[in-house]
């Protein structure tokens, strides 16, 4: 294959992805994260989701917010980072991880009325399944440093917890970062989705200017800063590599190595889902047109499970984040558990 092409083919995904992500996915997404690490009290992420919190709050506290958000791989990572550095335990932080571009709500309901119910409801519930136990071994493994977001933040000069009154201009804030999100992934027609988030960058504005002060301001935008620049570069970089190896993977390569319930294919499905970038949601098209082309139901089950958890842009900012070897062995974990599963499905469905 021609060099020039190759090179294209690299470039030609970091337009793409800079074009549908980077204005209304990825860019929410480092204020909202900015804004957690600023803005919220640390008591409030340790009461819920620090290291001493109880297992039975902190977990089901995790995926019930990564249920809520509609958001890829890499949309993740600064809300992770955000979470961490705002005093999370490593545990519920790496379910939230997991189950925020795994299995939220609308990339269920999406499954189901495209694909079929039975894909939808083993997605949800290996999912759910996988981030408990995902975030309880990580959490059970490695210790929390002191140079981790989990530092004893009794050592800093955090309010020790918010009063009632910030926590409600807290919730607006985050209702209408979280709101331009939404609007920016979810709304197809143009005119409706430009007005919209026009309308609320404006309210975050004016909720910003009337219930914050410069200080918490500057904070934040520093914050958001900081997330920016760590995570973006490395972000591209993956992206342009992810394009580059789909130019050259054989076009018959998934009809040929995933039609059949076996370990090869689950493997081939899951690699395939880590090496071939795709954004929240586009995974659920591709793997109708994947059944179509002949994919048993239990490798499409674990290229479902594995693809908008773990990619090469992902993979690459996760390791800056929290090192080699936890990022190893959640992928480790990742890829037993989703082959594993495509072959206790495609064993039951067939």
């Amino acid at each position: 294959m021609d060099f020039y092409l190759i090179l294209g083919s690299g470039f030609a995904a970091i337009l793409d992805y800079v074009a549908a992500h980077t204005l209304f996915c990825l860019v929410p997404a480092f204020f909202i994260a900015g804004a957690m690490a600023a803005l919220v009290p640390k008591s409030e992420f340790l009461r819920y989701l620090g290291k001493n919190s109880p297992k039975i709050v902190a977990y089901p506290v995790a995926i019930v917010s990564g249920l809520l958000l509609a958001v890829c791989s890499c949309t993740v990572l600064p809300l992770f980072a955000g979470i961490r550095k705002s005093g999370a335990g490593l545990g519920p932080a790496i379910a939230f991880l997991y189950t925020a571009p795994a299995t939220n709500i609308v990339a269920i309901l999406y499954t189901g009325s495209l694909i079929g119910w039975d894909i939808a409801a083993a997605r949800i519930f290996f999912s759910i399944l996988f981030a408990l136990f995902i975030g309880l071994v990580l959490g059970s493994m490695f210790k929390e440093e002191k140079d981790e977001a989990a530092t004893d933040f009794a050592e800093q000069a955090a309010p020790k917890s918010a009063t009632k009154r910030k926590k409600r201009h807290l919730l607006y804030l985050f209702a209408t970062l979280v709101a331009i999100l939404l609007v920016g992934t979810r709304v197809s027609e143009e005119l409706l989705k430009y007005g919209l988030t026009l309308a609320l960058v404006a309210l975050t504005a004016l909720i910003t200017k009337t219930y914050f002060s410069k200080e918490e301001f500057n904070a934040w935008m520093g914050e958001t800063w900081g997330f920016t620049k760590k995570i973006f570069p490395l972000l591209l970089a993956g992206v342009f590599a992810s394009g580059v190896i789909r130019a050259l993977l054989p076009g018959d390569w998934v009809s040929t190595l995933v039609g059949s319930n076996t370990l090869t294919a689950m493997l081939a499905s899951v690699l395939f889902g880590v090496v071939v970038y795709f954004p929240t949601l586009v995974e659920v098209p591709m793997a109708k047109t994947f059944l179509e082309l002949g994919m048993s139901k239990g490798a499409l089950l674990a290229y479902l499970l594995a693809d908008p958890v773990v990619s090469l842009p992902s993979l690459l900012v996760l390791r800056r984040i929290m090192g080699s070897k936890k990022t190893l062995v959640y992928v480790g974990l990742i890829v037993v558990l989703t082959v594993s599963a495509g072959l206790l499905f495609g064993a039951i469905a067939a």
